[in-house]
């Protein structure tokens, strides 16, 4: 009888404890699953694409040679945001943070004219821009908040911050975007 493959389908938190186990299939469906937020993350937080990969690399490194301290008190992704930002305060340290610029993020749908795709990769890249200018605990915080989707609680974690200390660098983050880019609150 065949076997059924139900690593997709496991919670990063199941997958993790097998991880945890030496399995080296739910290592693999871990990276596959969380990589693109954690690369996306690192990238808009470091200099250049190759500091962004090794980051994102030695999060996922770090991780997996420590699972034993996972306590699952917190989701997975968010404990795996929590080393990143670990890393990429030590790349700050070594004078290697600056934000760099992604590709446009357009959302599917009807095809839109060329004059409104061009008028809309500005506005993204100016929203972009406002953001990287944020201080870095504030870019992280909100990156973390609406590019990874972490609650506040969880935002807080992975700073290492309290939830207030949070919920106010998403907020101050927020409204200086919104009053950069002239859009009302």
């Amino acid at each position: 009888m065949p076997q059924v493959d139900l690593l997709p389908t496991q919670s990063d938190e199941a997958l993790a404890s097998r991880a945890s186990r030496g399995d080296r299939e739910a290592e693999g469906a871990l990276i596959r699953r969380l990589y693109p937020g954690v690369h996306a993350l690192a990238s808009r937080m470091l200099r250049n694409p190759e500091s962004a990969r090794d980051a994102a690399q030695e999060a996922f490194l770090r991780a997996f040679s420590r699972l034993d301290q996972f306590d699952g008190h917190h989701r997975f992704s968010a404990w795996l945001f929590k080393i990143l930002v670990n890393v990429i305060r030590d790349e700050a340290r070594r004078g290697r943070t600056a934000p760099i610029d992604g590709e446009p993020d357009l959302s599917p749908g009807a095809a839109p004219s060329p004059g409104d795709v061009i008028i809309r990769q500005e506005e993204i890249e100016n929203v972009r821009a406002h953001i990287a200018a944020l201080p870095a605990g504030m870019r992280l915080a909100v990156l973390l908040h609406f590019q990874e989707g972490l609650n506040g609680r969880e935002v807080a974690y992975a700073l290492g911050i309290t939830h207030q200390a949070a919920r106010l660098k998403i907020c101050r983050g927020i409204a200086r975007v919104r009053a950069r880019t002239g859009e009302e609150p």
